[in-house]
């Protein structure tokens, strides 16, 4: 058997509404359509950051903190940046 070379991916993603918080969150799995090898999420630390991102403790889920646009300012907009379209 030939090794999988991984070229088409299923993703899924579950929304969570923590009510006694006020908060969402996204967690998203992803895996080789072909094989369902899982695949793991680098870089984030393992938890849960209301404000930010972290991994479960197998690295397989990426539990991303979420919010309604303009409910919470951008990255940009902390800066004092904003961005205009035309119209």
């Amino acid at each position: 058997m030939t090794e999988c070379k991984h070229m088409n991916f299923a993703a899924h993603v579950a929304v969570n509404r923590l009510e006694d918080v006020g908060r969402f969150t996204a967690d998203v799995t992803i895996k080789c359509a072909e094989c369902g090898l899982p695949f793991q999420f680098l870089g984030l630390e393992p938890g849960v950051k209301m404000d930010g991102a972290a991994v479960s403790v197998d690295g397989l889920e990426a539990r991303l903190a979420i919010a309604p646009k303009g409910k919470v300012l951008t990255p940009l907009q902390v800066l004092g940046f904003s961005i205009k379209g035309r119209a």
